[in-house]
């Protein structure tokens, strides 16, 4: 997964994070950083739209 990040001097950067680790815009991370955009692939792969429906 990837993210955009923003730190305190106001640099900004892409970061990749693990498998398996949730982000959302607005976390912050251990080093103060900020997440500022969690782009998300334009298809849902067929195993992740499981996920999304719970009958």
């Amino acid at each position: 997964m990837w993210a955009y990040i923003k730190h305190a001097d106001g640099r900004t950067e892409e970061r990749e994070f693990p498998a398996g680790v949730y982000i959302e815009i607005g976390d912050i991370l251990e080093d103060g950083a900020v997440v500022i955009d969690v782009p998300y692939p334009d298809e849902i792969e067929e195993d992740m739209e499981a996920d999304l429906y719970d009958d």
